[in-house]
């Protein structure tokens, strides 16, 4: 599986918003994790909790047709901060997991929150990620530039999922509604984490 499909439209807004010089600013790995925590996780992925967060706090917004047909998912909300030579950028929509991300079927909706710098250091990123979740990427879910953590919650408490963990039973956590999934990634240098809560169809 690739992000790139995902990651590469938030490139190319960056390339029209930022400025030529930010080439060697770098955001911080741990204040975006509180960003994603406080943003995305904080409100469960629901979209319209986590953009209020934001508004009023320096974040602009991003209108969804400025990435035309290549906005990464349906009923996208997007906010954008500049922060020195770089940018942070926050998004929510829904979308369905036509990549398989969590199933071989693919029979999946998701609603999606992320958190995202240009400029960044990925493995920064995902090392605070991982020590914050205490999890190791999931093999399966896992490529270069792309790691996830899927993992159940019950009573407050994340339990990561094993990668071998069959279609069925997968299937059954879903529609419990216990499965969250926190993804990073790196398209084209623009380094996002991501929350995933995933609705059976």
């Amino acid at each position: 599986m690739t992000l790139s499909p995902l990651l590469k439209p938030l490139a190319v807004a960056a390339a029209l918003t930022l400025v030529p010089a930010m080439a060697h600013a770098q955001a911080q790995p741990d204040p975006l994790l509180s960003t994603f925590q406080s943003v995305c996780v904080a409100t469960d992925g629901a979209a319209d909790a986590a953009m209020a967060k934001l508004d009023g706090q320096d974040w602009q917004v991003l209108p969804p047709e400025l990435l035309g047909a290549d906005a990464p998912f349906d009923n996208m909300q997007a906010r954008i901060k500049f922060e020195g030579e770089g940018m942070v950028i926050a998004m929510t929509g829904d979308m369905a997991d036509e990549m398989g991300t969590l199933t071989d079927s693919g029979n999946v909706h998701m609603a999606v929150c992320a958190i995202g710098t240009m400029p960044g250091d990925y493995e920064a990123v995902d090392r605070v990620v991982a020590d914050w979740l205490g999890m190791t990427p999931n093999t399966i879910m896992s490529t270069d530039g792309l790691r996830g953590y899927p993992y159940t919650l019950v009573n407050g408490r994340r339990q990561a999922l094993p990668a071998d963990l069959a279609e069925d039973e997968l299937k059954a956590l879903v529609e419990s509604g216990q499965v969250r999934v926190v993804m990073t990634g790196d398209s084209d240098g623009v380094i996002m984490i991501m929350f995933m809560r995933p609705v059976a169809n």
